[in-house]
């Protein structure tokens, strides 16, 4: 009998590497230097790091997933003006460059304005620059020793950008790989009685439950394969919202492992309405079989719905997987 744990080496892998990461960050950034026009000015100390930097591996893909917020300490000067502070930045992630520097001075004077004009225009450009490879070094400073098999397989695709999720969900661009079938029904909604449609699905993963669980459930997991950052918990009562805010709900039931319930919509779905999504889990020998019934979903909608989920959700998660 096959050992679903060890098939072609699907299981996820993770590393928690924040300690490496707060020690580098410290290295990185503190001494960080400026000079221009008479003014100067240094990062002198790294004063918090925190949050969660992971390092992750699925079929020989290594993903690093990070998310931290890291505060510093400042000194400027032009001539004999002088001037410190602190900088704050909110949010140094793995889905984002575009950093918010929040710079606040020990004095607040108008004549000390330049210093942090400069700190604001000049010293934040330095630090953006010592962040550029923290991605890189992350994964060959603490993936070298990380097991990556050497296999064939092939990958999905995953959604190009949320501006095409948007697209195909609305007009149902693509086809449909995932056994389904689909019923009728009748909703109320704002602007009058519409029909509506139920679609069952059923799809195979080549995974233990537990890994496709989290995987559907867990924001740093779900990142991963909808390429975006991920509003969701794995709780039952939380909202979530997912590829940029165009798929959006609520959990309502989780049976960890095995089953996940969810009010689910698409924003461009009548204002208010939701279908119902019941997601089951069984696990098998050699891997996990899932059961998708949903219900609700707008009658000229069900084409589209069928499609995307099959490429946005399922394909994408099996290429997340390698």
């Amino acid at each position: 009998m096959a050992d679903w744990r060890n098939v072609g080496n699907w299981h996820w892998k993770e590393r928690n590497c924040f300690d490496w990461a707060k020690k580098y960050l410290e290295d990185k950034l503190t001494g960080t230097k400026v000079a221009s026009g008479g003014f100067s000015a240094e990062v002198t100390s790294v004063d918090s790091v925190s949050g969660d930097v992971d390092l992750n591996i699925r079929k020989g893909r290594l993903i690093a997933i990070y998310d931290v917020e890291v505060k510093l300490s400042w000194t400027a000067q032009n001539g004999e003006d002088s001037l410190a502070g602190k900088i704050t930045i909110p949010e140094v992630a793995h889905d984002t460059d575009d950093y918010v520097y929040d710079i606040s001075a020990n004095e607040s004077t108008v004549a000390k304005l330049p210093l942090k004009d400069f700190v604001r225009k000049n010293l934040t450009t330095a630090i953006g620059e010592k962040l550029e490879n923290f991605t890189e070094d992350l994964k060959q400073t603490n993936g070298s020793d990380m097991y990556i098999p050497d296999n064939k397989a092939g990958t999905a695709a995953a959604p190009a950008s949320n501006e095409q999720l948007a697209s195909d969900f609305k007009h149902g661009k693509v086809g449909s790989s995932a056994a389904a079938d689909s019923e009728e029904g009748v909703v109320l909604g704002a602007k009058g009685a519409f029909s509506t449609v139920s679609i069952t699905q059923n799809i195979e993963f080549v995974c233990s439950a537990g890994d496709l669980f989290a995987t559907l459930t867990d924001p740093q997991r779900v990142s991963v394969w909808t390429r975006a950052k991920a509003d969701i918990e794995p709780k039952a009562g939380c909202t979530f919202k997912l590829f940029g805010g165009h798929i959006e709900g609520e959990i309502t039931k989780l049976e960890k492992d095995k089953l996940i319930e969810q009010k689910w919509r698409v924003a461009t779905w009548p204002k208010g309405h939701y279908s119902s999504v019941k997601i089951t889990l069984e696990q098998t020998s050699s891997s996990t079989r899932l059961a998708l019934k949903q219900t609700g979903v707008p009658f000229n909608e069900e084409d589209a719905t069928k499609a995307n989920w099959d490429k946005y959700y399922w394909n994408s998660i099996k290429g997340s997987f390698g």
